[in-house]
């Protein structure tokens, strides 16, 4: 797996992925992964769409500490306390829009526009997909943890897989390279940055900070991904807006209320087409997002549930989808309910033949495995699962 340095990273145009457009790119001068890349083998050599909307997102998961001790520590809600309004003013620099929001007992959860914001008392994952700037939210979101909460990054990564169009992107999001120095600059050159799979094939990057002191043994945290392409067509008719059938019935019908049984869903249908829903199953989060059109179909989940295996959801999900092709990524620390993440997907579950596997580990007990994989995808063989 090759580890990136801030000298020279790689370049998805340089990949054969298209080039940035000039305008953009001059705009403004111990924990697992593991990924997985799955596609039919007539379209194993497919590499990008030629155009419609950027489904797959951009992600950032930052985790906070208390800049101070005694009276001066902040709220004991930490970054809850921080309202909708202020919020939508860090949105404004990403370019997206709240639409709806819900809450539990352990976290408040966000509907945008242009996909997801979770929010716990120190910690934040957002991802926001389409042309969006998401990193550009980064130093008001910073400082509004530290003058209202007084909070200070911990911990931050920043991930996306490839993009189908990268040249229609707004700077810094046009390039890996150009997002990593972009993060370099705002953090004094503090992270890591990774590429995860073949450079000209489907493939995850990854930039890392962590500043953590506690042992990696009681690190705990998992997230478990998945990003879908070239959708069964007749699965995707579903996402189109018709009169009559809300969210909530495209919610049921479609099979993902059944995903993780028990949540609190807050479901969005758009006009003409496309669908968004957060869930809440206790303290952990999960989240859906779609694109149906045909030419540029493409699916997102993603989860931080503490699962022991991923195989029954990663089976259910793939069942509910029909995708052609997909990646899954997981992160797990050290001390992961799921223990080794190399072994964390079966691969006999469904009928699919590995191609590579990357395994890297990362400082801080953070381990990344990247399986890629052929399938036939014989769906109608899939059997309901139960966990």
């Amino acid at each position: 797996m090759p580890i990136m340095s801030s000298q020279k990273i790689f370049n998805e145009a340089e990949a054969g992925f298209a080039h940035c457009i000039a305008a953009n790119s001059g705009a403004n001068n111990t924990t697992t992964p593991l990924s997985v890349h799955v596609e039919h083998k007539e379209q194993e050599d497919q590499e990008t769409f030629p155009g419609g909307f950027e489904g797959p997102e951009k992600k950032l998961d930052i985790r906070f500490c208390s800049k101070y001790t005694g009276k001066n520590s902040g709220p004991k809600s930490g970054l809850r306390s921080i309202g909708k309004e202020q919020w939508q003013s860090v949105l404004d620099s990403a370019r997206c829009t709240i639409i709806s929001s819900t809450s539990n007992q352990y976290l408040d959860s966000y509907v945008l526009s242009e996909s997801s914001l979770f929010v716990y008392p120190r910690r934040v994952m957002i991802k926001t997909c389409g042309t969006t700037t998401l990193l550009h939210l980064i130093e008001k979101m910073t400082q509004l943890a530290k003058d209202t909460c007084g909070l200070e990054v911990e911990m931050l990564v920043f991930s996306r897989k490839n993009l189908n169009n990268p040249g229609k992107q707004i700077f810094p999001h046009c390039t890996f390279s150009d997002e990593v120095d972009y993060l370099n600059k705002i953090f004094n050159n503090a992270g890591h940055a990774y590429v995860m799979g073949p450079l000209n094939k489907d493939h995850w990057n990854c930039y890392i900070i962590d500043n953590r002191r506690s042992s990696t043994i009681r690190r705990t945290e998992q997230t478990f991904e998945v990003m879908m392409h070239d959708l069964d067509p007749q699965v995707m008719k579903q996402f189109f807006k018709r009169d009559g059938v809300s969210a909530w019935d495209t919610t049921v019908s479609s099979g993902i209320s059944n995903l993780l049984p028990g949540s609190i869903i807050d479901d969005y249908q758009f006009d003409p087409c496309g669908y968004s829903m957060n869930g809440m199953l206790d303290k952990w989060y999960w989240t859906i997002h779609i694109t149906p059109e045909d030419h540029c179909s493409y699916v997102s989940f993603d989860t931080n549930i503490a699962l022991p295996s991923y195989h029954i959801l990663l089976a259910n999900i793939l069942k509910v989808f029909r995708p052609g092709r997909f990646t899954a990524a997981l992160y797990a620390e050290d001390g992961a309910p799921c223990g080794d993440p190399y072994f964390a997907f079966d691969s006999q579950l469904l009928e699919h033949a590995i191609t590579n596997k990357t395994v890297h580990s990362f400082d801080g007990g953070i381990d990344p495995v990247r399986l890629s994989i052929n399938n036939n995808f014989a769906v109608e063989r899939y059997k309901d699962k139960k966990y």
